[in-house]
């Protein structure tokens, strides 16, 4: 026995060796590719101006061009005092000798290592004391009243998480430097105040949530490495992969099962607080790979979805290759202009890191096609058809445009306006339609443009009145989604205005191979003056070479006010607009300079902007009955535009409660909620929408409300030769329903021109139509995948004969 505990004894001695070697080496790679990591944060023109930073600076290590305002003066975004710690870090990085990018002759220079003392000792002594002060900066009730001494901002951000990023990553590089007990200390006060609050509220920011706690948690790892304390690495690392799995409570913020990323109560923000978010992950996993550290499989999961999901939401400048968000996706950051690197300017972040951080991720979260497609700027494109169910919005993208469509449920939020950003953006994520060709229709306009005339919306004209004080506003009705099929789809609103219900109405956009056909119908308002017309934009973007065509005739704009103008067609730097049901459009035209100050629509110092704009809108008719239905051709011809309006692709189908659209082989139907009853049909000619030539009809009939696409396909199989197959796609708006039902009832074959002559013989000889019935049944997803979309198949065999339905595989 005593030899068995000996034997015992030795083996658990062994194997905790065994385990704090491991450690040793996992904690030593993790330094080693961090500080890489870090020597690589300064911008290369920055590693320019070491040596005039060395010499300016002053003796209590602070420079006299850098703007130190703390406290309540102190600008609330993007601080500017941020300055201070980036000389630091870019001092430590040249000191370091890790840089690939600064002159060797700082690699542990004295000179260097002179200025991060004294910039590192300037911040330590005047660091805030009040704890209040690290989520309340201003609030004298709370213990951090205005002229509290220390360097501190009204924005919780700085303390939690700025200023806390910044110096961690300054100290992480000068760790083995000759740091002073003061200064050791003051590196780890910095981070580990906001690290240790991480579970409590941080006064008005609340808590910390998806991409702000991983903020925290990525600079907890450098506070890790920096103490050499394996618990917190792997605490902070364990908790921030545990942020990046799926989110899946409407409106929670984070990653959901559609790749949409939300964050402030809804708000799609992939574009900002996820790429955040997609850094941290680039960041984590590309130096924690081979180590214990690294993702497990459901932020694999996760992150594998996110990213090929954000390819979605990127567009390109076609002139300088540089990629871009969806304005849809970036929330307030619309208000700064590209020169302030916010959201707006970049996709800001590296896909090469990014690759590097999931080389390793096999199927099924492979994703090295969309790696692919990034690296290429544009020219490798992605193509199809995707909708996010999570966040209302709808993506549809060809060779030569992408379309992107955002709008307002009960489960999403609009916009929102922070620390002075985005005052005027109430009618954002309400039904807007941007469209992208060459990628510059919407660049650096914001400032000028009218806020009131969103591309895509279906507004009061100059209702309400815009104010800082009405932004952010969560959707009234439940009746909005999307349906797809990958290639093509159909995104619906059941929509009333969130601030005070005095416009609603019922709109679709379907997505039909190149345009999409937009139907309004149901436009009621209320509480309006008589002069205020209901419009819908069609766009608002930068002035485009070639002028407006209205029915292919040109039509001469003013620079100063507006051109009204009536026709079915119009054109405009490429875009395509035209009108159905014999109802032309009603349309209002400007084109010009206008002026606007970015400073007055965010914390940006750009100011005063002049930029050449276009608009134009058409009005809608209110009534509960009538259809207002039009469609958008981007990126095409005004020769192929007047072919349209000769022979259309495509035509809306309509009915009591039911929009539609037809062509091409596709039908598209959403039925809408109310009305006398939820089993409502609608008969389409198979003509219209080109399963025949000239004979048939199909009857829609639904068991609820909700929005399907139809298409028609056939199969070769061996065989099989000649059947046809329909392929179904459904989905729940309301996200609620566990199942739908649909019936199909045709009164001919959707089959070959022999075929249908064959089935009119047969049916004038004997005096009976010859018909198919089908009822298809869906079982809709539950939890996050709520309101996605699934997929029926029906399988026409013979003509009519030996009909069938199966799942699709």
């Amino acid at each position: 026995m005593r030899l068995f505990a000996l034997v015992h004894g030795l083996c658990a001695l062994a194997c905790t060796a065994l385990a704090d070697a491991q450690d040793a080496n996992d904690m030593a790679t993790l330094f080693r590719r961090r500080v890489a990591d870090l020597a690589e944060f300064p911008d290369p023109a920055w590693f320019g101006n070491v040596s005039k930073w060395i010499d300016t600076q002053k003796p209590d290590g602070t420079w006299a061009d850098v703007n130190y305002l703390s406290g309540c003066a102190a600008r609330r975004a993007n601080w500017p005092i941020q300055e201070h710690w980036n000389r630091i870090i870019t001092l430590a990085a040249a000191w370091s000798g890790v840089s690939s990018v600064a002159d060797p002759k700082w690699s542990n220079s004295t000179e260097a290592w002179e200025a991060i003392s004294k910039g590192l000792d300037y911040w330590f002594k005047n660091d805030y004391k009040p704890a209040a002060c690290l989520g309340n900066g201003g609030n004298a009730a709370l213990g951090c009243p205005c002229g509290t001494p220390g360097l501190w901002n009204t924005n919780w951000y700085g303390q939690a998480v700025l200023i806390p990023q910044l110096s961690s990553t300054a100290c992480l590089l000068a760790r083995d430097g000759h740091l002073s007990q003061e200064q050791h200390k003051g590196c780890i006060r910095l981070t580990e105040r906001t690290y240790d609050n991480i579970d409590q509220s941080y006064g008005t920011g609340g808590n910390l949530t998806a991409a702000n706690i991983v903020l925290v948690l990525q600079s907890a790892v450098s506070l890790g490495l920096f103490t050499n304390n394996v618990t917190i690495v792997e605490s902070a690392m364990k908790r921030a992969f545990s942020v990046m799995t799926f989110s899946d409570a409407a409106m929670q913020d984070g990653i959901h099962r559609d790749g949409s990323f939300l964050q402030h109560d809804g708000i799609l923000y992939n574009g900002n607080y996820g790429k955040d978010l997609l850094n941290i992950f680039i960041q984590l996993q590309g130096e924690a790979v081979g180590t214990r550290f690294a993702a497990n499989d459901a932020t694999r999961e996760a992150m594998s979805t996110f990213i090929k999901s954000n390819e979605w939401m990127i567009f390109t400048d076609r002139r300088t290759r540089q990629q871009h968000w969806d304005f849809n996706a970036i929330g307030r950051f619309v208000s700064f202009p590209t020169k302030d690197l916010q959201a707006s300017a970049d996709i800001n972040f590296n896909v090469t890191k990014l690759a590097q951080a999931v080389a390793n991720f096999d199927v099924p979260y492979n994703v090295n096609d969309t790696i692919k497609r990034l690296k290429s700027n544009g020219t490798e494109q992605l193509i199809g058809n995707r909708g996010f169910w999570a966040s209302d919005y709808m993506v549809h993208r060809r060779p030569s445009f992408i379309i992107a469509n955002k709008m307002l449920s009960t489960r999403s939020t609009n916009s929102e306006l922070v620390n002075g950003a985005n005052p005027l953006g109430y009618h954002l994520g309400q039904g807007t339609l941007f469209t992208y060709v060459d990628g510059t229709e919407y660049a650096d306009i914001w400032a000028s443009w009218d806020w009131n005339l969103i591309p895509g919306t279906t507004v009061v004209r100059n209702r309400p009145f815009l104010a800082a004080n009405k932004v952010k506003y969560q959707g009234k009705r439940d009746f909005v989604g999307v349906v797809s099929d990958g290639h093509v789809g159909a995104a619906v609103e059941d929509y009333q205005d969130p601030l005070d219900a005095h416009i609603s109405y019922k709109k679709a956009w379907f997505y039909l191979g190149d345009a999409v056909l937009v139907s309004v119908v149901d436009v009621q308002t209320k509480n309006t003056s008589d002069d205020a017309p209901i419009i819908t934009v069609l766009d608002n973007r930068a002035k485009a070479d070639g002028g407006a065509f209205v029915d292919g005739n040109k039509i001469e704009l003013s620079t100063n006010r507006d051109t009204r103008a009536v026709g079915s067609t119009l054109w405009y730097g490429g875009n395509g607009y035209m009108s159905y049901d014999d109802a032309p459009f009603q349309l209002t035209l400007s084109e010009g300079e206008r002026t606007g100050n970015w400073s007055a629509i965010s914390t940006s110092t750009a100011g005063s902007a002049t930029v050449p704009i276009f608009s134009a809108y058409t009005t809608v008719n209110e009534s509960k009955t009538a259809t207002t239905s039009y469609a958008v051709f981007p990126a095409i011809s005004l020769e192929k535009l007047a072919q349209e309006a000769t022979k259309p692709s495509w035509k809306p189908v309509n009915g009591e409660g039911i929009s539609g659209a037809a062509g091409q082989g596709i039908l598209s139907v959403v039925f809408w909620p109310g009305g006398r009853s939820n089993h409502r049909s609608l008969i389409v000619n198979l003509a219209d929408v080109g399963w025949a030539r000239d004979s048939g009809a199909l009857k829609v009939t639904a068991g609820q409300p909700g929005v399907y696409l139809i298409t028609g396909r056939r199969t070769g199989r061996t065989g099989e030769e000649g059947v046809k197959k329909l392929v179904v796609t459904a989905a729940d708006p309301t996200q609620k329903l566990e199942t739908m039902t649909l019936g199909l009832e045709f009164s001919t074959s959707p089959g070959d021109e022999e075929e249908e002559e064959e089935e009119k013989a047969n049916t004038e000889a004997c005096g009976v139509a010859v018909k198919a019935e089908f009822r298809l049944a869906f079982a809709l997803p539950k939890g996050g995948m709520a309101g996605s979309s699934v997929t029926r198949e029906v399988v026409l065999a013979d003509g009519m004969s030996g009909p069938g339905s199966r799942d699709k595989v």
